[in-house]
């Protein structure tokens, strides 16, 4: 069987989402969570455990990664790290980056928020469950893949809506 694995990568809390490339569908998403008082080590130790283990339950073919951003040196470097050891764990894989506006362009529009993206994925796939916005994004990560090379046809009709909706449970939040 073929996999597809989008990740969001974070020492905090990282996201994966791993689609059948056969049968196009979701079969994991989930989180990995840290404890924020261990050692980067332990953590990092924690991340390729738990990617290890779904290495071995469904085998990559191809691995998709929402492309880091530098704002502060110190959190730059720690996210490095994670890019780091998800290369190394996953170097037999193609390994494919995209950045964020590039994901939200796919799926929806690159100026749309991370919110905007998650209510478009949860209009086409009203099944998937999403506990955190790390799994989103990896979904999202994923989606582009499966959008980009025409695994799936895309429509984004469904903006307006989108739009109309979210104007509209804003304007009703004030009243």
């Amino acid at each position: 069987m073929s996999h597809l694995y989008g990740l969001d990568l974070s020492m905090e809390q990282t996201g994966v989402t791993i689609f059948d490339l056969n049968a196009l569908q979701p079969i994991h998403i989930g989180s990995i969570t840290t404890n924020q008082k261990q050692s980067h080590g332990k953590r990092l130790y924690i991340i390729a455990t738990e990617i290890l283990s779904l290495i071995e339950k469904y085998p990559p073919s191809i691995v998709t990664i929402e492309r880091g951003f530098s704002r502060f040196n110190t959190s730059t470097q720690v996210i490095y790290r994670v890019h780091g050891l998800i290369n190394y764990l996953l170097r037999d894989y193609e390994q494919i980056y995209y950045p964020p506006k590039t994901v939200k362009e796919a799926i929806i529009r690159g100026d749309a928020s991370k919110k905007l993206v998650k209510d478009m994925i949860e209009r086409k796939f009203p099944d998937v469950v999403f506990e955190n916005e790390d799994e989103s994004d990896s979904f999202a990560v994923a989606l582009t893949y499966l959008i980009k090379n025409k695994y799936i046809a895309w429509d984004k009709d469904g903006i307006k809506i989108a739009k109309k909706e979210r104007e509209g449970s804003i304007g009703q939040s004030r009243r």
